[in-house]
């Protein structure tokens, strides 16, 4: 079927000039009407939430300080936790420290450490007397209120009871420094150091009857020692009470053994100075002027 040349092709109306210039277009607007009405927009939308990525505490890091807390608690543990020793009157005890070495106490004493601490630091505090077999090693020392003393593997016998301070070396070497002063001395065998009120050290020769301390083998010997500090050292050995007058200011020197009843020792201590004792209640003495006849 032929095609009719004279069929002429008709426009889409929607697409006519006239159609267009009647229509509306939106975007015809000028640029600066658009970005106004783009502005409102912009300010009418709700502002952006801002959310922080920092590292909050959480569980991991209370775990940390729990174990660090821990830690701290188990190693102040270690160095604080104290071990003491005391002994009563009349009693003497022998004890081991950790590291093998031997302190024996003598009556009236306290003796205190820190085992958990002791291959850190072997040192110990001493209210008393005792004597020391100390293993080789680290430094070890004794301290007391007053002063201190320090070893390398030796014997030797402290003396600690008030301001009164003595140390005897038996073997090897110990250094002697006052807490009161700034004196030290360094003493070996057979050497004895002592200080005085004001933190003064003398050293003086121990006689051979001196080399074992005499309260280990159960004798109590004086040397050139106050008569009240005598009478101290009797009440600590038989467990009594001694009542002394105020002016008791003489020294004594002369050894008792400890199986002599206290009687006999008090009689032959009071004899040399014109006194005499009483005895008041069942552990208690008096201490009295001898009778004038």
């Amino acid at each position: 079927m032929k095609r009719d040349k004279t069929h002429r092709k008709v426009s889409d109306p929607d697409l006519t000039p006239e159609f267009l210039s009647r229509a509306k277009i939106p975007w015809e607007k000028k640029k600066e009407e658009v970005w106004q009405d783009l502005s409102v927009h912009l300010q009418e939308e709700p502002p952006a939430r801002v959310i922080f990525m920092g590292k909050l505490p959480g569980k991991p890091w209370i775990a940390l300080a729990a174990s660090i807390a821990l830690l701290l608690a188990v190693v102040s543990f270690f160095r604080f936790y104290t071990k003491t020793l005391k002994t009563l009157p009349t009693e003497h005890v022998s004890w081991e420290l950790p590291d093998g070495s031997l302190a024996e106490l003598n009556a009236v004493s306290t003796l205190s450490y820190h085992p958990f601490w002791w291959w850190i630091s072997r040192e110990v505090h001493l209210e008393g007397e005792a004597f020391f077999t100390v293993e080789g090693g680290s430094k070890f020392s004794v301290s007391s209120e007053h002063a201190v003393t320090e070893v390398l593997g030796t014997t030797f016998n402290v003396y600690a009871r008030g301001k009164d301070y003595r140390v005897e070396c038996h073997s090897g070497k110990v250094k002697v420094r006052s807490r009161l002063s700034d004196d030290e001395v360094v003493l070996t065998r057979e050497m004895q150091a002592s200080q005085d009120p004001s933190g003064a050290i003398e050293v003086h020769m121990l006689d051979q009857v001196h080399m074992a301390p005499a309260w280990k083998n159960k004798v109590l010997m004086f040397s050139s020692v106050p008569l009240r500090l005598v009478f101290d050292e009797i009440e600590r050995q038989y467990g009594i009470l001694i009542r002394t007058p105020p002016e008791l200011d003489r020294t004594y020197s002369g050894n008792f053994a400890l199986d002599a009843s206290v009687e006999n020792v008090l009689t032959l201590l009071c004899l040399p100075f014109d006194l005499r004792y009483e005895q008041t209640s069942g552990n208690t003495y008096q201490i009295l002027p001898a009778l004038v006849e």
